[in-house]
């Protein structure tokens, strides 16, 4: 983790470079899903202006509060959250997480959409995270810390006026991003969704070795032109803020793993992971709850699974917590 695997296999484990392929064939209504453009067409989408001459892309579908706010994974990006993989894909066979083999399809049962029916969900793009379009984030420069990828988002949610206190639901490095701006903002958040989350005790469960292999490959984005991040700052940031808010939160986990080609003794094991997230869960006062035939992107794999955690948090921030 960023990925549970090795980070140099992030961009298929993020869902970056097949996305391009897929949001292709999403603007031909492949397989006969409806373009996502057709489910968001009146929602606002664009590119928001943060100041300082930088722009970030936003998505929003729905109406309703509390809002929900989406923080992708490393090298991902907000679209990711209208596709999935279907029922009949041959990959969601296999006791692997063979994302890298997976087809992609849009419709009303991918997460962004399911939410929507509910409440209002918005998801963006960090920078150098959407591989292309006109509508990219305004690219900075890489490797880059977890408290600019806080400060931007604090800054977007400002400037596009949306209004707050949020549900966020954090996919992978989006869970460091969400958990540090839970200690250092927490007005802001009304509920946390941890959705295969890097937990912050990932580091202190990890050999010398793994933390090393881990630091290195994150910081290296997994294209030219790509996203890195400094992880080792990361969690001492998170270490050093304020405790986590008591709010309503769910940790969710993978069963899957990449196979064993895929694997190095520099990787962080799945029951390494999984006892990480436990740790977090104990934090927030709440459960691990591992999701059954998914991979290490659960909003692909486990849509229903994902979209009803993230309305029950929901549910429980309208009856109070």
């Amino acid at each position: 983790m960023c990925c549970s695997v090795s980070p140099s296999r992030c961009s298929v484990i993020e869902v970056r470079r097949w996305l391009s392929v897929s949001l292709a064939l999403l603007a031909l209504g492949a397989c006969g899903a409806p373009p996502v453009a057709a489910q968001t067409a009146a929602e606002p989408v664009g590119p928001v202006d943060i100041g300082h001459g930088r722009q970030l892309f936003l998505q929003c579908q729905g109406q309703g509060s509390p809002p929900v706010f989406v923080i992708p994974g490393k090298g991902s990006y907000a679209e990711v959250w209208n596709v999935v993989i279907p029922p009949d894909d041959p990959i969601r066979a296999s006791r692997f997480d063979l994302i890298e083999q997976a087809r992609f399809v849009a419709g009303p049962d991918a997460v962004q959409p399911t939410v929507a029916r509910t409440t209002r969900i918005c998801a963006y793009d960090r920078p150098d995270t959407r591989p292309d379009g006109v509508d990219r984030s305004t690219p900075v420069h890489q490797p880059h810390t977890v408290a600019q990828d806080v400060e931007d988002l604090v800054a977007l949610l400002g400037a596009a006026g949306l209004d707050g206190p949020f549900v966020f639901a954090a996919h992978s490095y989006g869970g460091l991003i969400l958990d540090l701006l839970a200690r250092t903002h927490p007005q802001l958040v009304a509920g946390i969704v941890m959705v295969d989350g890097v937990s912050e005790y990932l580091m202190t469960l990890g050999s010398p070795a793994q933390n090393a292999a881990f630091e290195r490959d994150s910081a290296a984005p997994p294209e030219p032109g790509g996203e890195g991040v400094l992880m080792s700052d990361a969690f001492a940031r998170i270490r050093d803020a304020p405790p986590l808010p008591r709010v309503p939160s769910i940790v969710l986990s993978a069963d899957k793993f990449p196979a064993p080609a895929a694997v190095t003794p520099e990787n962080y094991t799945l029951a390494q992971i999984h006892a990480a997230n436990d740790l977090l869960a104990a934090e927030l006062g709440t459960a691990n709850v591992v999701a059954t035939g998914s991979g290490h992107n659960l909003m692909l794999y486990q849509p229903k699974f994902v979209s009803d955690n993230i309305i029950d948090v929901v549910e429980r921030v309208r009856s109070g917590g």
